[in-house]
Parts: structure tokens; sequence; C-alpha cells
């Protein structure tokens, strides 16, 4: 699954946290630090796979709850209209 961001969004960071601001939609969302994380892979990465590949290489959980939990974030991120699923 790739992704595309919305040309729309500013991002925001402070303090390991990010802010995702939609320009068009007036709208603001806050990304707590694990969030963040998975954000700036996303960014990194466009492909979810990858993402998904990264966490389960730097941290200690199981890939299938990983991967379901990356999946809802995706789909969650795609229904606020910060991304797009390509």
């Amino acid at each position: 699954m790739k992704v595309s961001i919305n040309k729309d969004l500013i991002v925001y960071e402070e303090e390991g946290d990010i802010l995702l601001i939609n320009m068009r939609e007036n709208t603001f969302h806050s990304l707590d630090a694990i969030s963040s994380i998975i954000w700036r892979k996303i960014e990194q990465f466009k492909e979810i796979t990858d993402v998904i590949d990264y966490i389960y290489e730097n941290s200690d959980g199981e890939k299938n709850i990983i991967t379901k939990d990356i999946n809802e974030f995706v789909l969650y991120l795609e229904k606020i209209g910060v991304l797009k699923i390509v």
C-alpha cells in the first residue's frame, strides 16, 4: 500500500510531537510520540510495508500487531484527509 501526503498539509513539529494542519479544511490533528515516529517514516518511505518493516525491526512488538495498528492508523489519516492511499 502506497500513500501520498495531502499537498495542503502543514506539518509542525515541537518536542517530538507533530501537529498536522490541513489548510484547506482548516483542521489540525496532534500526533503523540509513537504516532509521530510512524508519521516520519510515512514521509520518508511512502510505502506502508516499508514503514511496518522499519517499526518491526526497531521494536520488540509482534509483526501482525504492528501491521494491524499501522494499517488502522493509515486508514484514520486517510479518513481525516491528511493522506491518500494510492
